[in-house]
């Protein structure tokens, strides 16, 4: 009855929304080629054998699960390792992780859909990183008695909330589920009080301080070097911007241009394809300005606008400092753990929910700063530009906090293991 009732909203929804869907296939590329994969179809070929199945909804979830792709290949040489995303970021940035034998767009929730999809696919088990939560697959994966293992855990308050008024749904939706490696103490707390089996929740850790500490090899970073010569001047970083972010950013930067001359910003929006429209923004603001896929030779301009995905964790190696996006806004944040590896000093917003943990031991460590307004930003920035053995000294706390938090992926993988094999041969 629940799956029924989930199924019908979800068509309601699905038709409510079609001309959205109808409008930007015909009026946006990147979703056209994304049309049969979405309906369950056009699949990669595969050859026989077995198979674990990995969803990583978009970029951030799927950097974190490279660590634990690696580590499954090795463990599992036998089975073919399959990643599904949401976004095209997500997709864009899954075809360069080594030992995967095939990514795809995750079809829609439907019950037939996956149920096809799952036949067709019939991996040993399904992982999900963070709490990606489908009825409609999970549903199809029970019915196939395929194991769904949830890694990196985490329930934010306002989803704790919302799932708990659900709490009869939620207990029966979660029944596929046969482990829920968590993040935190709390965010078990929160899984078991919205209705997973207690015996099936273990907190290991948040895989991406691990995933933060494996830099960028010599090979990647001379690929950038050579595309983008290390700059000169004071170096900005303001990363993973979101609308409404990008203005307080520019208007910051032209302010401390006019005390610091050196200044130079690298602006990285959180969805490369906004480039166009960060561009103009850049214009308005009066900065000289030039996009990555753009670059001819050295950067000259005053700003760098990084329109294309894969290089942020190595630009990282040429900052003096990180804006950290989508906490100016109530988004949630983005990554922290990538700057603080490289020892950056780290400056956000107050809304840091999807980072709650790692915000709270970067701000005890004094490594990072809280900015509440743009304004704050701005101060924040021009005193800590000024003095560079702070600088120096944040960012060496920075990478401390993350190294102290590794061994998330040792535990994760562990708890895999036990799973899949109960007398696993050392």
């Amino acid at each position: 009855m629940i799956q029924t009732l989930y199924t019908l909203l979800l068509l309601m929804l699905i038709l409510l929304t079609l001309p959205l869907w109808v409008w930007r296939y015909l009026r946006t590329p990147k979703y056209r080629h994304t049309v049969l994969q979405r309906l369950g179809f056009g699949l990669p070929p595969l050859p026989p054998g077995q198979r674990i199945w990995v969803h990583a909804v978009s970029v951030g979830e799927v950097m974190a699960a490279q660590g634990l792709i690696q580590r499954l290949a090795s463990r599992y040489p036998d089975h073919q390792i399959i990643l599904s995303t949401v976004t095209k970021t997500g997709q864009q940035i899954a075809r360069t992780i080594p030992n995967l034998q095939a990514s795809f767009y995750l079809p829609l929730d439907l019950p037939w859909i996956m149920q096809r999809v799952t036949a067709r696919l019939h991996p040993r088990c399904l992982i999900v990183l963070e709490t990606e939560l489908w009825p409609g697959l999970f549903h199809a994966m029970a019915k196939a008695e395929i194991p769904v293992i949830l890694v990196n855990g985490r329930l934010s308050p306002r989803s704790f909330r919302q799932y708990r008024k659900f709490f009869r749904f939620m207990k029966q939706f979660l029944a596929p589920v046969h482990l829920f490696a968590m993040q935190s103490e709390l965010d078990a707390q929160r899984m078991i009080a919205i209705g997973a089996r207690p015996d099936r929740v273990q907190v290991t850790g948040n895989i991406k301080y691990d995933q933060a500490m494996q830099q960028p090899d010599p090979v990647k970073m001379a690929e950038l070097a050579a595309r983008l010569p290390p700059p000169q001047g004071i170096i900005w970083i303001a990363a993973g911007t979101h609308p409404g972010e990008e203005e307080s950013v520019l208007a910051c930067f032209t302010r401390l241009k006019a005390v610091l001359p050196s200044l130079r910003l690298i602006l990285v929006p959180r969805h490369p394809e906004r480039g166009p429209a960060v561009a103009n923004l850049v214009q308005q603001a009066g900065c000289s300005c030039v996009r990555f896929t753009q670059l001819a030779g050295r950067w000259e301009e005053e700003v760098l606008l990084v329109d294309a995905v894969g290089w942020l964790t190595r630009l990282y190696g040429y900052a003096h400092c990180a804006f950290v996006g989508g906490s100016l806004i109530p988004h949630g944040g983005q990554n922290m753990l990538e700057p603080a590896s490289w020892r950056l000093p780290i400056l956000f917003g107050p809304h840091t929910f999807n980072f709650r943990d790692v915000s709270r031991q970067l701000l005890e460590a004094d490594a990072a700063i809280l900015v509440q307004t743009p304004a704050d930003l701005c101060t924040a920035l021009r005193e800590l530009l000024a003095d560079s053995d702070r600088r120096q000294q944040m960012g060496a706390r920075a990478q401390q906090v993350v190294s102290n938090n590794t061994g998330a992926l040792d535990r994760t993988v562990q708890a895999i293991q036990q799973l899949l094999e109960p007398n696993p041969i050392p």
